[in-house]
């Protein structure tokens, strides 16, 4: 079972890796249901 810390490090890289990939395309706008959909896109992959 992951430690406190680990579990924060978990999070924080997932915040990080999320940012990136908004950032990447700097003029586009992304609606609340745009960055629902990374996230679960992020989520799923990361199950694999």
């Amino acid at each position: 079972m992951p430690t406190e810390k680990e579990r924060l490090d978990v999070i924080k890289s997932m915040a990080y890796d999320l940012t990136q990939i908004i950032e990447e395309d700097a003029d586009k706008m992304y609606s609340p249901e745009d960055i629902k959909k990374l996230i679960a896109a992020y989520v799923k992959g990361a199950q694999q």
